[in-house]
């Protein structure tokens, strides 16, 4: 398990060339990857912000901007695409934004930091079994980094999620990682999807452990992708999530399983795996099933009724990297719905390694499902992530 000293060390070293605070940007990566030990004492503490909780009156693309009011935000892309030769390529974009405690919102100076910001991307070569990762840390001074409040606008530096004038919610999607470099265009084929009651998505049972929570499962996909020094154009479908809270975890939770899965019938199915410190799932994990016409039915891993669904794990993998053993095969059950499912990765080495600017291991990849529905053979594709694998949930999400 990687120590807060180690987070320290790493995030200093990132931020010296920065120009940011060292101790405060660790914090955020302690937070953010949810990972180590307990929060320092000058981390943003949750009384500071506002608790995710009641209702809510959603409005896009207003809602897609930052929402400061909340401690910790993300917004985070995954996709599937194709090449013209056929290759296969899975990618993944994410932003994080972490609210600092004290921060003067009428401040006016440039120099003034309200949110830091952390963003991780990578490529995974399906054909080559090979897995393309960067990171990157900021501060929204000095317009480095941040997030427009009424708009699908996010930016790290030169890496950026750009809204499209003609469509609310589409984005174009441009970085260059030097290995990895992406310019893809993504356009919405239907509106948002509100998770839990109302976008209120809960993770534990006291006020406040829950998140604002809404996807976009299907977003068309197209444009560039370069691996290594070979550009290709591709096409195919992405999966946006943003979300927004304080405190968030229970404590008695080690750590996440969630999957999100783009099915050939036209549905969308989103689970994710409270994981307990003796690996069951715990009493708030759950998820959505999304019809074709964009209608929802909630999902719950608990108790016995027409909404429950299975998510067991299978085969596992150890990371020679981190020494951190993660199951990348599972069964999935929605038994009123009549579906079963059995994922597998696109291949096994999808690991986010501890690095500079990214302290802690955890492991997202592309996988494929197969199963049926109804008796019928049903296919679909989508991402994996598995958290605390490589060390369990620090004290700042909670």
């Amino acid at each position: 398990m990687v120590s807060i000293a180690a987070s320290l060390r790493s995030a200093q070293r990132v931020l010296e060339r920065a120009g940011a605070s060292a101790l405060l940007m660790a914090l955020l990566l302690c937070a953010l990857t949810a990972r180590g030990d307990a929060a320092e004492p000058h981390a943003a503490t949750p009384a500071t912000f506002q608790r995710a909780e009641g209702t809510r009156d959603w409005r896009f693309p207003r809602d897609h901007g930052q929402h400061p009011a909340y401690r910790l935000e993300w917004w985070y892309w995954t996709g599937i695409v194709r090449a013209d030769d056929g290759r296969t390529f899975g990618y993944q974009v994410t932003f994080f934004r972490q609210g600092l405690a004290g921060a003067d919102p009428n401040r006016r100076s440039a120099w003034a930091v309200r949110s830091l910001y952390l963003a991780h991307a990578a490529v995974s070569d399906v054909a080559a079994r090979r897995y393309l990762h960067a990171s990157r840390v900021g501060r929204d001074s000095l317009g480095l980094s941040g997030a427009a409040p009424d708009a699908l606008h996010v930016w790290l530096r030169d890496w950026r999620a750009e809204p499209l004038p003609d469509d609310p919610h589409g984005v174009r999607l441009h970085l260059d990682a030097g290995d990895f470099a992406l310019a893809l265009t993504l356009r919405a084929g239907k509106g948002p999807v509100l998770h839990g009651t109302g976008g209120l998505d809960r993770k534990g049972p006291q006020p406040g452990q829950a998140s604002w929570y809404y996807s976009l499962p299907r977003l068309a996909t197209e444009g560039t992708l370069r691996s290594g020094d070979v550009e290709q154009r591709v096409s195919g479908s992405t999966w946006m999530d943003h979300e927004f809270g304080t405190s968030q975890l229970a404590p008695e939770l080690a750590g996440w399983d969630w999957l999100a899965l783009r099915l050939e019938d036209g549905s969308d199915l989103m689970l994710y795996r409270l994981r307990r410190r003796d690996g069951s799932a715990g009493a708030f994990s759950g998820g959505s099933l999304v019809a074709p016409d964009g209608t929802r039915r909630a999902l719950r891993m608990t108790g016995e009724s027409p909404a429950r669904a299975e998510m067991l794990p299978g085969r596992a993998w150890r990371s020679a990297a981190s020494g951190a053993v993660y199951p990348l095969e599972w069964s999935v059950a929605l038994p009123g719905e009549d579906i079963a499912l059995r994922i597998a990765p696109a291949f096994d080495a999808q690991e986010q390694p501890a690095a500079e600017g990214t302290p802690f291991a955890y492991w997202e990849g592309a996988v494929w499902a197969e199963g049926t529905r109804g008796g019928r053979p049903l296919r679909g594709e989508g991402y994996l992530e598995l958290t605390g694998y490589a060390g369990e949930l620090g004290g700042a999400l909670r």
